[in-house]
């Protein structure tokens, strides 16, 4: 599973995006990245990636929250000016919304997929083998990529 072809940086890359956005175990992500435990430690302390993973949701669900406020405002002014649809100007600003608060609740989704196979990996952890982790990470990870493809 460990890739020794890759660079330093190619791992520490790899490394990042295991540990933060598919919030593996350490010691799954030192093993799969082909690092030792002690240079994964250093890494995740060295780079914040504890406040990495956990600024990955917030950020979004917090967005996502100031664009449903934003859009309940812009409505409110368009009932209080009693025209009824509004201007074309804020018909625009509407669809901009909604489009996006679309995206992040699609993202939200996939992220709800993302925090399933977190939980049960790091069950896995705990009662499971470590070559039963890596195949298990693996074979999710397949299945969430063929997922955000859709």
């Amino acid at each position: 599973m460990a890739n020794d072809k890759l660079s330093i940086e190619d791992k520490r890359y790899l490394a990042e995006i295991l540990f933060t956005r598919e919030q593996l175990d350490q010691k799954v992500v030192a093993k799969r990245v082909g690092v030792s435990e002690k240079t994964m430690s250093k890494w995740v302390n060295d780079y914040q990636w504890k406040k990495m993973r956990n600024r990955l949701l917030m950020s979004k669900e917090n967005l996502m929250g100031t664009y449903y406020e934003h859009l309940e405002n812009l409505n409110k002014k368009i009932e209080e000016a009693k025209q009824g649809h509004g201007d074309s100007k804020q018909a625009d600003i509407i669809i901009k919304y909604t489009a996006a608060i679309r995206n992040l609740e699609t993202d939200l989704a996939i992220q709800d997929l993302v925090e399933s196979g977190i939980r049960f990996i790091k069950h896995l952890q705990k009662v499971g083998t470590m070559d039963q982790v890596l195949e298990i990470s693996d074979l999710w990870n397949s299945f969430i990529q063929a997922s955000i493809k859709r």
